[in-house]
């Protein structure tokens, strides 16, 4: 394996200092939690429960630090928290995409994992990265959420063309177009260049995602 571009995730002092202020925040409230125990005589284990999870969530995304390797044939995320090592490997072939990340309440495609491969204490943007899991003829999505330097989105594109740090839209619709690509047993790139020319099937797309996002806020007004 041979390493083109390397960088590792950065931290800040403002990114922090905000980290540090939800620490101080938890472990008053870890406090607060014990004195009530101790007036009742009985120890509140749910609000226990919450507040150390919260505290490990917050502590591991801060500590946490992360490489990120453009390789010759695939893209390589190092995920080191104290003596904790993990590796996510993520073929070139497989990635549909990269766009500048946008907290929704309702996706616009199913995701069937999401990752956050970034540190809390990175104040630069994120930006969510979806590839695609292919097992047989069926595909399920994935998001990685990284924090990079533009030479690094540069270099992942050497592998991905026209796909990186693109609207949301464009990584989308080669997202359905690999799906139906690989259902119809047909070349993706080949696909997708005639999907996208196809503006009906770009209007597919879009009514498809319209009628996921209405039957999912139609389900929650039920509730």
């Amino acid at each position: 394996m041979h390493v083109i571009y390397k960088e590792q995730s950065k931290r800040s002092s403002s990114a922090s200092i905000i980290v540090g202020i939800f620490v101080i925040a938890l472990l008053g409230a870890m406090v607060w939690t014990t004195m009530r125990s101790i007036e009742k005589g009985a120890i509140i284990l749910d609000e226990y429960f919450v507040e150390i999870v919260a505290l490990l969530v917050i502590l591991k995304s801060a500590i946490a630090q992360y490489t990120y390797l453009v390789t010759d044939d695939k893209l390589v995320i190092v995920e080191n928290v104290l003596f904790y090592t993990k590796k996510m490997e993520i073929p070139y072939a497989m990635i549909d995409g990269v766009y500048a990340h946008k907290t929704e309440f309702i996706s616009k495609f199913k995701l069937r994992y999401k990752y956050r491969k970034s540190s809390t204490t990175d104040s630069r943007p994120t930006w969510a990265l979806i590839y695609s899991i292919v097992k047989g003829k069926k595909v399920q999505n994935a998001r990685v959420l990284i924090k990079a330097d533009t030479a690094f989105f540069k270099a992942l594109e050497e592998f991905v063309p026209n796909r990186i740090c693109a609207p949301q839209g464009d990584v989308v619709l080669y997202a359905y177009a690999r799906r139906d690509a690989i259902m119809h047993g047909e070349s993706v790139e080949e696909y997708f260049k005639s999907f996208a020319a196809d503006p009906e099937e770009e209007i597919l797309v879009q009514e498809d995602t319209a009628k996921r996002s209405a039957t999912i806020i139609n389900k929650t007004e039920r509730k």
